[in-house]
């Protein structure tokens, strides 16, 4: 025996109102409840146009160091060691104090030489940058 139904699927628009609804009162729920937390940040001063005449392809001022059973160290592709990197800084900083000095180091250097040679730029007066490059991961 069949039974018969009234039901009939309805074939019109859909009203959208009550989903908005729904969707507002999730959305206000999520930011009642949610708290924020101000993460403070690194303070970074970028240099102003005027500081430099054309950015890292000027600087003539290079240390390198390399690692190995005892570290080379060269200054602008001459070979020296830190004491002579001491005085050299120092004359450099008489000539001119506002130069730049970049200290490009081996990866596999120890931390505590590549802490000299930027302690023998920053003593003397100059500014030092740190050159490095990110690698792929082995």
């Amino acid at each position: 025996m069949r039974v018969r139904t009234s039901v009939r699927t309805l074939r019109g628009p859909l009203d959208m109102a009550p989903l908005i609804d729904v969707v507002l009162l999730l959305l206000i729920f999520f930011l009642l409840t949610s708290t924020f937390v101000f993460q403070p940040g690194i303070v970074v001063d970028p240099p102003s146009p005027g500081q430099s005449k054309g950015g890292a392809s000027d600087t003539r001022y290079v240390i390198t160091a390399t690692a190995g059973s005892s570290p080379q160290i060269f200054f602008n592709d001459r070979v020296t060691d830190i004491s002579k990197i001491r005085v050299e800084m120092a004359r450099l900083a008489k000539s001119e104090p506002r130069a730049v000095v970049v200290i490009r180091a081996d990866r596999e250097l120890r931390h505590g030489v590549v802490a000299q040679l930027l302690d023998c730029v920053v003593q003397s007066g100059l500014t030092a940058v740190l050159a490095s490059r990110a690698s792929a991961s082995p």
